[in-house]
């Protein structure tokens, strides 16, 4: 009996770890409304910092943000939007990130990694993730990885 116990709680927190990892860190409901409001800037992150979780997103003339907020109340702003010049332009390091090259910059207050893609469009599109949530406290590569991730939404 305690053998079948055991198994039975294995099995279920397995499942719910397995469920936990297959749910899209931007729910399917709004990847549905951002790619028919914003076909073009149509980009989700496929990864976020652990404890980050989904708030909100917005779509303003030829820029989308999608935010996602810790228990801290940490924010990371996920961004697509066309690119103007040289995606390299302001970069003070790069990464090689999930196959992406993935462009990092700062100021006093605020970090973002960015990388280009060829959108639906084929017009250069600029995915970015942001945080004023200096580089001491959230790692550069923390927000490369959201930046590498972004995927077209379909």
């Amino acid at each position: 009996m305690r053998l079948v116990l055991v198994t039975l709680v294995v099995l279920a927190v397995g499942a719910a770890a397995a469920e936990a990892a297959s749910a899209p860190i931007v729910p399917q409901t709004v990847q549905a409304q951002i790619q028919r409001r914003a076909p073009q800037l149509a980009y989700a992150p496929t990864r976020i910092a652990p404890g980050f979780r989904y708030r909100v997103w917005r779509f303003e003339p030829d820029t989308l943000r999608i935010w996602f907020r810790n228990k801290a109340g940490w924010e990371v702003v996920f961004v697509a939007a066309p690119q103007r010049g040289d995606c390299r332009d302001g970069m003070e390091k790069s990464f090689q990130l999930a196959g992406n090259k993935v462009y990092w910059s700062h100021t006093d207050s605020e970090q973002q990694a960015w990388r280009c893609v060829v959108g639906p469009a084929k017009q250069p599109v600029r995915l970015v993730a942001a945080s004023l949530v200096p580089p001491t406290k959230f790692a550069d590569v923390g927000l490369g990885t959201v930046a590498a991730s972004g995927k077209l939404i379909r």
